[in-house]
């Protein structure tokens, strides 16, 4: 059975660190994707996705991405459970990272290949 994602897209913002109190940091990158057909009106739509890199990764992706960066991220979907105000329990996917590539500008190497090098 399989559980993957692969993105192909443009970082769109600045990448937003979390800490948590046990020392763990989790990295959020949201990524631009262009749809690859036009709408009814001839317009290519952009869809914004949210990635979140932990570990190892975290390090690597604040001080290798930039805005407008391309990049290729290969990860899984992962479900988690929220409870809102009102008691109702909701099931909400997350795409956590777990490769990220770099086209063109910048880096060419993966986070693995850097790791390595250490």
């Amino acid at each position: 059975m399989y559980n993957y994602f692969m993105l192909v897209g443009r970082i769109s913002k600045e990448p937003d660190v979390v800490s948590f109190p046990d020392g763990k940091k989790v990295v959020n990158v949201s990524v631009a994707v262009s749809r690859s057909f036009r709408n009814t009106k001839g317009e290519i739509e952009t869809d914004f996705f949210t990635v979140a890199f932990w570990d190892f990764l975290v390090d690597f992706v604040i001080d290798t991405v930039k805005v407008g960066m391309p990049v290729g991220i290969k990860g899984r979907i992962q479900n988690s459970v929220r409870t809102l105000s009102n008691s109702f329990q909701m099931t909400v996917p997350s795409l956590i990272g777990e490769r990220i590539i770099f086209f063109g500008e910048g880096s060419n190497k993966t986070a693995e290949e850097e790791k390595n090098e250490e």
